[in-house]
């Protein structure tokens, strides 16, 4: 833990979250899919022949089909904080596969030094209370000339809530996302090799607000801030977050939000 900079983050909070919507997460993860066949495609690009695949944060493990049909020699170790999440993966292997699922924080992965050719991650970065650390832990468990590829969400992302939200409450309503240049900054700082750095903003569309709120509720992307207001959200301050979202981001009939996907990747250095 680094004691200038306490944990942010609720991890208990953010691990009952996710086991809550497990289930049912596929059904609204639509932008969550779209980034993660945007992902896979930046594999063609980048020669590699990897033999052990790390797919960090899985959820439901949408990557683990794509990764081994992408990379048929590979084995593809599914991991993630929430042991729901890995319930609904667990699918995703063949019937006769082994399955390769571990449940572990990517804060201290449960992996012998130098043995993942690619560490692949989806969305899940914003999860993590010392990116800095994640990514020395990343270059550990990585072997030398591997890959680490990931998307997580920019500082951009839900900026139209969180102004929303600032117009009715002062407590940190929305989960803070870092900068892009911050991020690759910290992967430089961790010892990893050449990072690469680069951004998109993808608008989302709703006819209704409860919509847009289910949709964050359902994936699982509740404030889990240590410092996040507790109490619930009456009906009377839902509709008054309604019509504050409405004079900033509401067009054709439909609510609009905004993400930036940040995409990054860095090569794994020799020992030493």
């Amino acid at each position: 833990m680094n004691l200038l900079y306490p944990p942010r983050l609720d991890k208990k909070a953010v691990k009952k979250s996710f086991n809550r919507s497990a289930q049912k997460y596929d059904q609204s993860a639509i932008l969550q899919a779209e980034i993660l066949s945007r992902l896979i495609e930046r594999l063609q690009y980048i020669k590699l022949k990897p033999t052990l695949i790390v797919d960090l944060g899985c959820g439901t493990g949408q990557a683990i089909k794509k990764l081994r049909k992408h990379y048929k020699k590979a084995n593809v170790l599914a991991l993630d904080m929430a042991e729901k999440m890995l319930f609904c993966a667990k699918s995703q292997y063949g019937l006769l596969d082994k399955k390769w699922l571990v449940n572990a924080d990517m804060e201290q992965l449960p992996l012998q030094d130098s043995c993942v050719d690619l560490l692949f991650s989806s969305l899940a970065l914003q999860w993590s209370n010392d990116l800095e650390q994640t990514f020395k832990e990343f270059r550990r468990v990585g072997r030398s000339g591997g890959l680490l590829m990931f998307t997580t969400f920019g500082v951009n992302t839900l900026k139209e809530l969180r102004a929303s939200f600032a117009q009715i409450d002062p407590a940190p309503r929305v989960h803070q996302f870092m900068d892009m240049h911050d991020v690759g900054d910290l992967m430089l700082s961790a010892g990893l090799s050449q990072p690469v750095m680069d951004m998109e903003e993808i608008t989302m569309e709703y006819e209704k607000f409860s919509d847009l709120m289910a949709d964050l509720k359902l994936i699982g992307a509740t404030n889990a801030e240590k410092n996040r207001h507790r109490g619930l959200m009456t009906p009377a301050k839902l509709d008054r977050l309604r019509k504050a979202y409405e004079q900033i981001a509401y067009s054709n009939n439909k609510y609009q939000a905004t993400y930036e996907v940040v995409y990054g990747h860095a090569w794994f250095p020799g020992v030493g």
